[in-house]
């Protein structure tokens, strides 16, 4: 299949680094691979880091899968929203597993929005850290996607006052990082939550064979980086060695949304890093 590149978007923030290309390629008369937008946390003392119980760490299952108590697959679409659209399913995972009311899908462009105000680049689609937008909604909380809804051309748009008022009954009440420790991430999802993760994208992970299997590779030696991506961590299996992850580019891409990525992807930090689990959200 003929594979032909689009010119990338990128950031013109004065700080902008290479996680803030917004990168897009099309394969011609299949499918079009979504924006990227995922930026690297910066170092921070006062994180509080999650501890799975010494219990559970001496008896994790061999495998884990979170899908079936997942919210529908997001589709991010050809917006840098990713840390976004991994922080909204978190938190509708969460408020579906407190069984909580009214039932709703988070706004995925009322966190983006809120994320890039703490890094001054509301004008800019220039993805966002994964701390800023634990931040916004642990601070702020979030509103119904009715009330302030997916529409990317509103990206830069500061959603009404009246969403911000019922965002703060929607706040995320307990977050914590998860180490990338192997352990500590297989007992987050042992115990019954997802994390957020950020990782670079190399080329293979646009490939129509992941496309159509959902199984990414480690990449190879000589493929280019395109970018950084947010996703949600739902599951691990310890027969494949390979964490189960959920996509935000809709349910015609990999396994109906679904990916994997061998455990030593995830446990390389030159790789990826930036875990967080979102554990209670208020009512």
């Amino acid at each position: 299949m003929k594979f032909n590149p689009r010119l990338p978007k990128t950031c013109l923030h004065e700080d902008c680094q290479p996680f803030r290309q917004c990168l897009t390629r099309r394969y011609e008369m299949t499918y079009t691979v979504k924006q990227y937008g995922w930026i690297r946390d910066l170092p921070d003392h006062r994180d509080h880091l999650y501890a799975a119980p010494t219990t559970a760490l001496a008896a994790l299952p061999h495998m884990v899968d979170l899908r079936p108590h997942c919210p529908p697959v997001y589709d991010q679409g050809q917006l840098g929203s990713c840390t976004a659209n991994g922080i909204a399913g978190a938190i509708q995972f969460d408020r579906m597993k407190q069984k909580l009311t009214p039932a709703f899908e988070p706004s995925r462009l009322f966190i983006y929005y809120n994320e890039r105000v703490i890094e001054h680049t509301v004008d800019s689609d220039s993805g966002a850290m994964i701390r800023h937008g634990i931040k916004s909604v642990a601070e702020q909380g979030d509103c119904p996607e009715k009330e302030w809804p997916y529409e990317i051309e509103k990206f830069a748009v500061k959603p009404p006052a009246a969403c911000y008022k019922d965002a703060r009954k929607y706040k995320a009440v307990s977050y914590q990082k998860v180490a990338q420790n192997l352990n500590q991430m297989k007992g987050c999802l042992a115990a019954g939550y997802p994390f957020v993760i950020g990782f670079s994208v190399y080329e293979s992970f646009e490939s129509k064979k992941v496309a159509q299997t959902g199984h990414a590779p480690m990449p190879g030696p000589h493929e280019k980086m395109l970018g950084g991506h947010c996703v949600l961590a739902v599951g691990y299996n310890d027969a494949h060695q390979h964490f189960i992850l959920r996509n935000s580019w809709g349910t015609g891409w990999g396994m109906e949304g679904y990916f994997t990525l061998p455990y030593s992807y995830l446990l390389d930090e030159n790789l990826s890093t930036d875990f967080w689990t979102i554990r209670v959200v208020a009512a």
